[in-house]
């Protein structure tokens, strides 16, 4: 089950491009979706397709790593609600590779995170029997395709984020820097659980326009395709409904030009 409509077309896109033309589609049309409108959305069932044997649904082990996810320690607000991993990848196409990055702190500019940016922020880094997974692996390396096809880089510089925004103690806030762009040109935002929850809906827009889509994603392995370059988004905080109420995804990012990094550093 999900839920998502089309608020206010983007001027771009041709009217006849409504609602009846959002629901998530298959992994192989994404890049056109991605050129016409600045997202995309993914069926579960395209995403494993996607995936050698289709066995992620049932891939327990790679599941059950988001339990073992520590607190944020750089949450400006104070909350203890976000629990995260990360990682750092090169994926290169000629000849194809994905190759692990020894582990670099993330970072952001305050002109993309004004709440955290301006400071290297170092993680957990992801597990090692998880970034060695080929289900893991196989996602990064297919996302990575579909943006290369329509950026065509040398190679892609990617950031892996698992995260947990858990409200067992109150609300929990997918995105507390708000509507925000991650700079970088391409992310790809994978639903691995939706808890016991309400809320956690997602607006995507168009520099600081109405909103292009509103939509929950509900669907386990339901993936968001988002051009970085056009699009800027946000997630409704999460409240608890139930005896888990979290939210798990998976985030991946894009850039072409390099891990960002402060000017100089």
């Amino acid at each position: 089950m999900r839920t998502f409509h089309l608020v206010n077309p983007l001027p771009a896109i041709p009217p006849a491009i409504a609602a009846a033309a959002l629901p998530a589609g298959r992994l192989e049309d994404a890049a056109s979706e991605l050129r016409e409108r600045g997202f995309a959305i993914v069926a579960a069932a395209s995403v494993a397709a996607a995936i050698p044997n289709h066995a992620m649904a049932t891939d327990s082990r790679l599941l059950r790593s988001w339990d073992r996810l520590p607190t944020d320690p750089h949450l400006a607000d104070g909350g203890k609600y976000r629990f995260r991993r990360h990682a750092s990848f090169i994926q290169t196409f000629s000849p194809p590779a994905l190759s692990d990055v020894p582990y670099r702190p993330h970072w952001q500019p305050k002109a993309f995170n004004k709440l955290h940016g301006g400071i290297h922020r170092p993680f957990a880094p992801i597990e090692p029997e998880v970034a060695a997974d080929p289900t893991f692996r196989a996602l990064i390396v297919r996302f990575g395709n579909v943006f290369g096809g329509i950026a065509t880089p040398a190679q892609w510089f990617i950031e892996a984020h698992q995260f947990r925004i858990d409200a067992s103690q109150g609300e929990g806030r997918p995105t507390p820097e708000g509507a925000h762009r991650d700079g970088v040109d391409f992310v790809a935002l994978v639903l691995i659980e939706r808890g016991d929850i309400a809320g956690g809906a997602t607006t995507i827009h168009f520099n600081d326009e109405a909103a292009l889509a509103d939509l929950t994603l509900v669907t386990p392995w339901t993936a968001m395709l988002l051009d970085d370059q056009r699009v800027i988004h946000a997630t409704t905080p999460i409240k608890p409904v139930g005896p888990r109420p979290h939210r798990d995804t998976l985030v991946l990012t894009y850039r072409r030009d390099g891990f960002l990094e402060p000017i100089g550093g």
